[in-house]
């Protein structure tokens, strides 16, 4: 039918009904209507059993349904349709295909009705409206539409897919208008959706039992279209049901995705915004986000609630405002990021994680404009790695603290791993309830703000914080704060830094803090500790109540203008009597404290943050004067003074090498800030103080005041006060003074309240005192030199002793001794009057400072090596000596050779040892300096060659040269402490001799070599060390051989002049003085005769024995070394020599001789002793 129109009329009648025909059944260009005045009963078109109908542009108009396809295909182009009931409907295996229909319409059931399997509509393009459901397929049946514009009368359903097997597809430009769900499935059956967008007004889209893998959205964007009043949800899921996303943007929602009831949503990309919580899975559901733009502008951005919910995203981003989370997990459920940026409004969370619920972080987090960054309560866990927190603006609430990390209630954790990176917070980390957090690599950096700052706190019993990587903390008031049985740890990172504003470490009511690796510095103070104590009554401890402990290994502190340890300790104001709280201790291992103030008391920011009254945890205290405090320091280095409450115990153990540097405070000011007095900054106290291997150091005395240390002070728990063992040692400085009243005496002071145990080295590293002063000086007495210790228990003479048992000032030589008087001391007592102490009791020990003089004649007693330095030159000349007198017995040897002279070799090598060993005496020496010469020792080998014979009408003139290797050894004699010096010598000699055939002969030495040595005496060994030093030793001798008329007999006499000469680089020595020997020199003349014999041995071989006596003068006069003044030496004087020799001949090459001698003084000051030689020669 081409054109025209059917009136229909009847309740059952039907515009055109096609059964069973399969012919080209059409119609085109028809209007289908009831009659006028009927009620819409009618059928429109109807096909059945496989039949097919084609409809172009018809208009069906008030019919019961429109279209009815049973077991038909019915194919559809342009007209419209309406009708009272299903408009469109599809019904066992039937199929309707519509295209560009302008308009269905149902006005009391669906628009389009596809029921039955098999049961297809297809519509592309036009509108439909239905009274509760546009679109509705049931039990199997399957729609499909593009570019098509839903709308419901009574605002039901835009498209609802009911029972297994039932699909609806919407494609291209679909639009969703004017219903309260824009989409639903429903018991099996299924939406997929691309483009498009859904309005409703509660529900954008809904799954209900539906697990079918053919829910799907791709391109759809879901909102109310209202701001004022947002849907519901924009897409729920429950009872089992599944449904993928893609690219969908949810908007004007109030929850914008919502998977319930162990159903699962997959999302890729797209937005989804919402006023409360933008992505909520519960009752074990799951939810997958990957590259989700999520946002919340009343609620929390993705929250998984319940056991076995949980939600994965990747990528993408989560915001919440409103103090929301952008992250939370409750009741187990938990949250897996990888790679995500979380962002709140200021007053909001990142990630929170609460009953027992977890959220883990993966790749590179970013959490920007947070209150808390992340948070972990009620037993929830997070763990996250590559974090960067950054947290919003400054809070002016002083109950609101901005958080990196926190961490409340027990079985709650926040565990990080790589590097995590916050900022711009009021605390960086905080654990409190039991709780725990751990973390790699981690950067923290405060923000201004007016309220304390805290880069790291953990309070409350068992809560803790570990932080295992390498950590740096800058910017902050307070660097880390472990309070009530908490504890925080930062041993494991290999370079850590703490830079702060106020305080580096807090350790409160039993907090303990471990430390390594971490260079710390901080404005105010260094450690903090204060002690609670809650009640008084006798069931509590009070020693172990508020113990605190901080412990340092290989870690540094520098608080250079403030203290370094501050302690304090508070009950409530209602206990009286409180006993003395334990405060805690700080265990340092090779590390370092450099501070103003070492030790210090009170708490900073009694006054500050808690105005005119002492509050802790909102509960009125009142600091109390008594307590006690223990610093171990083990390999480690201290600085700065201390200072001690009336009534506190505290003890310094210091041990293995640890040093304390004791200075004035520049900096130390009173309650009201004003600079405290230097007499205050220049004192310190300690009740007890253990040096074990380690050292106490006085620093150099500032604004003209020295330092005085006290122990005993406060109320020490034993009675022995200071305790030395190993190797104990204290550093004063002092100013010089003899006789000057006690209290004007310039010195460093150690005044012990209480007994001494051990021994213990003392030092004077610094004496700004006359180098004169000592001239005229009283003798060593109970009031004379300077007093250094005072001791008001039990001590013994020996409690304190010098380094070596002296010292020197000044560059002098000369000895001071310290000197314990006191009970029983073999010195004698101390003198009251010189008693430093506050209450007087003759019974006191007084270790002075003063100098030694020698035991007979009173003068100044020098140290033993200053005898060693009198006597070198003495002894350096005597082997020279030597050695010119076996040079010149060679030559006279070589010249009373039997060898007949037209058979004398041109050429001869010799080699020979000698020595000599001799007593130096010196009559002005014991007067002057204590010792009464020296024993000398010099052994010598010395080879040589004859290189050169001349043979003139009457003379025969040799050359040759000889080298020389010698130590000299020397010993001071009746010197105490003296001891062995050694000096080795390297020379050269060149000789020359000519010799008349009338028996006059002249010999020429010239020597030069070079000394090596060490001087030393019994108490250090090695005192210095001799470089460089020189030796110049020339020779000429002259004699005539005569015949005597006894056979093979000749005299021969003699006649030698000499010249010695030293030069020395300055030499220094241990005791810090300087020696300058101002290279000494002598002149010496030798008189005298020798007497041979010759005779011939068997196989025809020469002898020869010979004896000698000579008469030797030195000239060396007024010559005298400087050290701080000029110290004369003594001269060699005069002696008279005597000895034999003999000469033999062994072989036509090889001769052999040997020679031994004895050397007498002829004044009290000389040289006497004995030489020997023996050596071989040999011609070719």
């Amino acid at each position: 039918m081409s054109g025209g129109s059917i009136t229909v009329s009847g309740d059952r009648a039907i515009g055109a009904s096609f059964l069973n025909n399969s012919k080209e059944n059409k119609l085109e260009g028809v209007t289908i209507s009831k009659k006028e005045g009927d009620t819409p009963s009618f059928l429109g078109v109807s096909a059945i059993n496989n039949s097919q109908v084609t409809l172009k542009n018809v208009i069906i108009k008030q019919a019961q349904k429109a279209i009815f396809a049973s077991n038909s295909e019915m194919t559809v182009s342009g007209g419209s349709f309406d009708a009272k009931n299903n408009a469109i409907y599809a019904k066992d295996s039937g199929t309707i295909i519509l295209t560009d229909v302008t308009q269905i319409t149902s006005y009391d059931g669906y628009g389009l009705f596809a029921e039955g399997k098999n049961s297809t509509i297809t519509m592309t393009k036009g509108s439909v409206a239905g009274k509760n459901k546009a679109l509705s397929a049931a039990n199997g049946g399957h729609i499909k539409v593009t570019d098509v514009t839903l709308k419901t009368k009574e605002g039901r359903f835009g498209a609802f897919s009911d029972g297994i097997g039932s699909l609806i597809e919407l494609h291209g430009n679909t639009k969703i208008n004017d219903s309260e769900t824009g989409l639903a499935a429903n018991s099996g059956g299924a939406i997929s959706m691309t483009g498009g967008t859904v309005t409703a007004s509660q529900i954008g889209v809904g799954f209900s039992n539906s697990n079918s893998t053919e829910n799907k959205l791709e391109n759809v964007t879901i909102s109310s279209g209202k701001d004022e009043a947002p849907l519901k949800f924009g897409v729920i899921v429950n009872q089992n049901s599944t449904v993928t996303l893609k690219n969908v943007t949810v908007s004007q929602t109030t929850n914008a995705i919502v998977a319930n009831d162990h159903s699962t949503i997959t999302v890729s990309g797209g937005s989804f915004e919402s006023t409360n919580d933008s992505i909520h899975a519960k009752q074990g559901s799951y939810i997958a986000l990957n590259n989700a733009m999520v946002t919340s502008s009343d609620g929390n951005g993705v929250y998984a609630n319940g056991s076995d919910s949980k939600i994965i995203m990747v990528g993408g981003s989560a915001a919440a405002k409103n103090g929301s989370a952008a992250l939370l997990t409750k009741n187990k459920g938990s949250i897996d990021a990888t790679d995500v940026t979380l962002t709140t409004d200021g007053i909001g969370t990142g990630a929170l994680a609460l009953g027992e619920s977890t959220i883990q972080l993966h790749g590179n987090t970013t959490i920007n404009n947070t209150l808390d960054g992340l948070r972990a309560a009620d037993g929830g866990k997070i763990t996250g790695e590559n974090l960067n927190i950054t947290g919003g603006k400054a809070i002016t609430d002083p109950d609101t603290e901005r958080s990196g990390l926190k961490t409340e209630d027990a079985g709650s954790e926040i565990n990080l791993t790589g590097k995590t990176t916050i900022k711009n917070v009021d605390e960086g980390l905080y654990a409190d309830g039991g709780s725990k957090i751990t973390s790699s690599d981690l950067t923290i950096i405060g923000d201004e703000s007016e309220k304390i700052t805290t880069a790291v706190g953990s309070y409350e019993p068992e809560s803790k914080i570990e932080l295992n990587g390498n950590t740096t903390i800058k910017s902050f008031d307070l660097g880390l704060a472990a309070a009530g049985d908490a504890s925080i740890i930062m041993k494991s990172g290999t370079k850590n830094k703490i830079d702060v504003k106020k305080i580096a470490l807090s350790a409160a009511a039993r907090g303990k803090i471990d430390l390594a690796n971490t260079d710390v510095k901080a404005e105010s103070i260094g450690m903090q500790l204060v002690a609670l104590s809650k009640t008084n009554t006798d069931k509590d401890d009070p020693q172990k109540y508020g113990s605190n402990e901080i412990n340092l290994t290989n870690s540094n502190i520098h608080v250079d203008n403030g203290t370094g340890i501050l302690i304090g300790a508070f009950v409530e104001k209602n206990i009286e009597n409180s006993p003395a709280l334990s405060i805690g201790k700080v265990n340092l291992n090779n590390s370092e404290i450099h501070a103003d103030v070492l030790l210090g008391n009170s708490v900073f920011w009694d006054k500050l943050s808690w105005k005119d009254k002492n509050v802790w945890n909102g509960k009125e205290v009142k600091d109390i004067a008594n307590g006690s405090f223990t610093l171990n320091a083990d390999h480690s280095i201290l600085e700065g003074k201390a200072n001690i409450a009336q009534e506190r115990n505290v003890r310094f153990d210091l041990k293995n090498g640890t040093q304390w540097f004791l200075k004035n405070s520049t900096q130390e000011k009173d309650a009201e800030g004003n600079l405290l007095d230097i007499t205050q900054r220049s004192r310190s106290d300690i009740s007890i103080l253990d040096l074990n291997d380690s050292s106490l150091i006085f620093q150099e005395p500032t604004e003209g005041h020295y330092h005085t240390l006290h122990i005993g002070s406060g109320k020490p728990d034993t009675q022995s006060v200071y305790n030395a063992t190993g190797y104990a040692k204290i550093y004063f400085n002092t100013k010089w003074t003899d006789g000057t009243p006690i209290t004007e005496q310039e010195t460093d002071h150690l005044l012990i309240h209480g007994d001494v145990s051990g021994s213990t080295i003392v030092y004077i590293q610094s004496d700004l005192g006359d180098k004169e002063s000592v001239i005229n000086a009283s003798d060593p007495s109970n009031i004379g030199g300077l007093s250094l210790i005072q001791v008001s228990g039990k001590a013994d003479e020996n409690s304190f002793k010098l380094a070596h048992g002296y010292i020197t000032r000044g560059g002098s030589p000369y000895k001071y001794m310290l000197t314990g008087y006191g009970p029983e001391s073999s010195y004698g007592q101390a003198n009251i009057e010189q008693s430093l102490f506050d209450e007087k009791n003759e019974n006191f020990w007084d270790f002075r400072l003063h100098k030694e003089l020698l035991p007979d004649s009173g003068v100044d007693a020098p140290v033993a090596q200053m005898a060693s330095y009198l006597v070198m030159p003495n002894a350096l000349f005597y082997s020279g000596l030597t050695d010119m007198a076996e040079q010149n017995a060679l030559l006279a040897n070589i010249r009373t050779s039997l060898i007949d002279k037209g058979q004398e070799k041109q050429n001869g090598f010799f080699l020979h040892t000698y020595g000599s060993t001799g007593t130096f005496s010196s009559e002005s020496a014991p007067r002057q300096y204590g010792y009464s010469g020296a024993d000398l020792r010099y052994a010598a080998l010395q080879g040589g060659v004859n290189f050169a014979t001349l043979e003139g009408h009457n003379t025969t003139t040799r050359f040759g040269l000889l080298g020389t290797y010698g130590q000299l050894s020397f010993t001071p004699k009746d010197m105490q402490d003296a001891g062995k010096n050694t000096v080795d010598k390297w020379s050269l000699t060149a000789y020359g001799t000519i010799q008349y055939d009338n028996g006059f002969y002249l010999d020429t030495l010239l020597s030069y070599g070079f000394l090596k040595g060490e001087i030393t005496n019994a108490v250090i060994g090695t005192t210095a060390k001799l470089k460089n030093a020189k030796m110049l030793n020339i020779s000429t001798t002259v004699g005539k051989q005569f015949a005597t008329g006894m056979q093979g007999v000749t005299f021969e006499p003699q006649a030698q002049v000499a010249y010695q000469h030293l030069a020395f680089d300055t030499i220094l020595d241990a005791d810090n003085f300087t020696i300058d020997m101002q290279n000494p020199h002598q002149w010496m003349i030798r008189v005298g005769g020798r007497l041979t014999k010759s005779i011939t041995a068997e196989n025809n071989r020469p002898m020869s024995f010979y004896g000698k006596v000579n008469l030797i003068k030195t000239f060396g006069d007024d010559q005298a070394l400087h050290i701080d003044k000029d110290y004369k030496l003594d001269a060699m004087g005069a002696a008279i020599e005597g000895g034999l020799g003999i000469n033999a001949q062994l072989s036509t090459n090889l001769s052999l001789h040997g020679d031994v001698s004895y050397q007498q003084k002829l004044q009290k000051t000389g040289i006497s002793g004995a030489s020997f030689s023996g050596g071989i020669r040999y011609q070719f």
